[in-house]
């Protein structure tokens, strides 16, 4: 009993050190720009040619539920594309009757047409949603495609199509957009504890979080690839 404690107690305090040491190099990796670019290369079409790609069919992976971030970021460069080429739209999304007409709401009051909107509701990944759209639909094999998803899912979901027989696939990543303004508190009348400092400085206000926001996000799709890799998914 006392030696298996001892076993215990090492592989717990080996844990701890390994944890505090990944966790202090995400720290300061916060403080530098690597966690965006980490995203933006998931976020980069992996089949991106100089060659002019014009899609037959968008094809939109559904991120959760409606209305959520995923989704409503999805729809929107959805819509977007969809409006540009005058191409059909197709869904993968789990069966859930009341998602999805949240979702054909949204791009119907963003002007597509709902007769060119269809649903591929099989599977519950990514993987699975692949292979049922190949299933149900094996004439898209041959089509354009555009792959509408999360930056830090695309090259994954790209990958997925090509692996599964779709010949001609490009995908784009529905990044958030760059707000033009200053956040900036300099003088500026603000009100509170006057003992307490301002923090004006936004990389400590904002961008060390969300680049410490943006590791975590990686470091998962990191280890989706390399199980969808395993599994020769990919």
């Amino acid at each position: 009993m006392k030696n298996f404690l001892n076993v215990l107690l090492r592989i717990l305090k080996i844990s701890a050190i390994v944890s505090g040491c990944i966790f202090f190099i995400m720290l300061m990796l916060a403080l530098t720009p690597a966690p965006f670019y980490m995203h933006r290369s998931l976020g980069t079409d992996p089949n991106k040619t100089e060659e002019i790609f014009i899609p037959e069919y968008i094809i939109m992976l559904g991120g959760g539920g409606m209305p959520s971030e995923n989704n409503l970021m999805r729809l929107y460069y959805t819509s977007q594309y969809s409006d540009y080429y005058q191409v059909p739209v197709i869904i993968l999304h789990p069966e859930d009757s009341v998602g999805q007409v949240k979702m054909l709401g949204e791009l119907t009051g963003r002007g597509i047409n709902p007769e060119n909107i269809l649903f591929s509701t099989g599977g519950a990944n990514t993987h699975s949603q692949v292979i049922s759209l190949k299933k149900h639909m094996p004439e898209l094999s041959d089509k354009k495609l555009l792959i509408i998803t999360s930056p830090e899912h695309l090259r994954r979901s790209v990958k997925c199509f090509n692996k599964s027989g779709f010949s001609y696939v490009h995908g784009a990543g529905a990044f958030d957009a760059e707000i033009n303004f200053s956040l900036s508190l300099d003088n500026q009348e603000l009100a509170g504890n006057k003992y307490i400092p301002e923090i004006n400085n936004t990389k400590i206000r904002y961008t060390f979080w969300n680049y410490l926001k943006l590791e975590i996000v990686c470091l998962r799709e990191y280890f989706a690839i390399f199980y969808y890799k395993l599994k020769g998914w990919i």
